[in-house]
């Protein structure tokens, strides 16, 4: 995985991610072509769809595309490296994914009758596409489907809801002040209709009389001005968009503050592991530099060491040639003798340096490099005991020595020391009925049944043809 953006690939907590692009070229003449393996998922990263990004490498490319909805291929005719493709997948994050103004990948983009759209959903700026570009015609002809989140979706339900229940509020609210204007006003009536009675029972010259309507009308004018106070606050919810946003923030907040917590745990769990990487790294390289150190010292005081170490002896001189190797064979004093010497030779031949995947030498066939060695193995296998170490270093390797797998190819294997002369019938015949035969290399009885069940073939071919020579034998006595 890289940051989104080339300006953010050397920060560590960016939490925008995009699988590496990987592409690889096809056929050859006029119809080579480049399929770009992992369009799909790196365009849903970049939440686009896939035909949008490999659209824009053939307009950008002049050639043509074709995308296959059911499989995701997506093919751009001629050979195109990845170096360009990688160019041109930037181009496009640039363009058509991150914001004009803040430079967040994290838009949604809208097409509206001619014009193209990106809305961050960060800084909330709608930035502006350049229309001048050929794949903005295929863009507005196939517009994007903007499909909501599970988030989003309810976080706009539970908008919507809050909208609706503010406006039936604000409708109650009305229906209750007016009930509540009409109650006043009933009780405006019905204190003015007992005023005129009392004005008209009243004595003239009594001076109460006359003082109690003041009173009672400034009572009643008392009560006017508090329910007139009343009637002037309104509670309901507030409707205008700067409120309804606020809210909407609010309830984001916590959404927001998981997603950037989430993205901090994944920031810190991927610096570990690359911090662990490099650790690795760092190790698996001392270890190299130790043991190619102790086979130097090996080769230069021809003191006895274990076979792994004389392996990587001969690793160092293999690629000088065969009297080159075949000199430093002699030197070496290999634990274990001439099985020890064997196996080292063997291990150098057909297993990489620790820490090397797919390397050269794991590629090889044991057939094939045993012909292309067999100067090199005739140097140990000179004599009956030093086939016996050829046969048992090749168990060794067969039965799971730093190369598994290799057992299925014991059979051709051993048929080609055959042919060599490295290893004559009776000495594999001997090997094969010695199931403890590489013990000593510290191979266990299943793996050396294991090796004896794959090479069995051969092994009955040649007591076949050892058969077929005692019967003519026995008939050439006769007569």
């Amino acid at each position: 995985m890289q940051n989104i953006g080339g300006e953010n690939a050397g920060d560590a907590f960016y939490r925008y991610k995009m699988p590496k692009l990987m592409a690889k070229i096809e056929g050859r003449g006029n119809g080579i072509k480049t399929n770009v393996v992992n369009n799909v998922e790196v365009a849903k990263a970049l939440e686009r769809p896939p035909e949008y990004l490999l659209k824009f490498y053939g307009c950008e490319l002049g050639a043509q595309t074709n995308f296959d909805k059911a499989t995701g291929t997506s093919i751009v005719n001629g050979a195109h490296d990845l170096r360009k493709l990688g160019e041109l997948t930037e181009a496009f994050i640039k363009k058509y994914v991150q914001c004009y103004s803040c430079g967040n990948p994290e838009t949604v983009m809208k097409v509206k009758k001619e014009f193209i759209t990106l809305k961050c959903k960060a800084c909330g700026h709608v930035s502006d596409v350049d229309m001048r570009h050929k794949v903005n015609t295929f863009i507005l002809k196939n517009p994007p489907e903007n499909k909501l989140s599970k988030e989003e979706k309810r976080l706009k339900k539970a908008e919507e809801e809050r909208m609706r229940d503010a406006q039936d509020g604000a409708k109650k609210e009305k229906k209750e002040k007016k009930d509540k204007g009409e109650k006043g006003d009933k009780e405006k009536k019905e204190k003015k209709d007992k005023k005129k009675k009392k004005d008209k029972g009243a004595d003239g010259e009594d001076g109460e009389g006359e003082d109690a309507p003041a009173d009672v009308e400034e009572g009643g004018a008392a009560d006017e001005g508090e329910e007139e106070d009343e009637d002037e606050v309104v509670w309901m919810t507030d409707t205008s968009a700067e409120a309804v946003a606020q809210r909407a923030a609010e309830q984001l907040s916590a959404a927001t503050a998981q997603l950037v917590t989430q993205g901090n745990i994944e920031a810190e769990l991927e610096k570990e592991r690359k911090k662990a990487e490099k650790e690795a790294k760092k190790k698996a390289e001392e270890e190299a530099a130790a043991r190619r150190a102790a086979a130097r010292l090996a080769l230069e005081t021809g003191e006895k060491v274990d076979p792994a170490v004389a392996a990587d002896a001969l690793r160092e001189v293999l690629a000088e040639g065969e009297a080159a190797t075949g000199a430093a064979l002699r030197k070496l004093s290999v634990e274990g003798g001439l099985a020890g010497k064997a196996r080292a030779l063997v291990e150098a031949m057909f297993v990489d340096e620790p820490g090397v995947e797919d390397g050269p030498a794991a590629s090889l066939k044991l057939a094939a490099g045993i012909k292309r060695g067999k100067g090199l193995l005739r140097l140990v296998a000179d004599g009956a005991p030093g086939q016996l170490a050829v046969l048992v270093a090749l168990e060794w390797l067969c039965a799971g020595g730093g190369a598994e797998g290799r057992v299925k190819e014991a059979a051709l294997a051993l048929k080609q020391l055959y042919d060599e002369d490295l290893a004559d019938e009776d000495i594999i015949l001997a090997w094969h009925g010695r199931v403890d035969a590489a013990k000593a290399l510290g191979v266990g009885p299943e793996g050396a049944r294991a090796v004896r069940a794959a090479v069995a073939p051969v092994v009955e071919w040649l007591q076949e043809g050892e058969e077929d020579s005692d019967e003519e034998e026995d008939d050439e006595d006769d007569e």
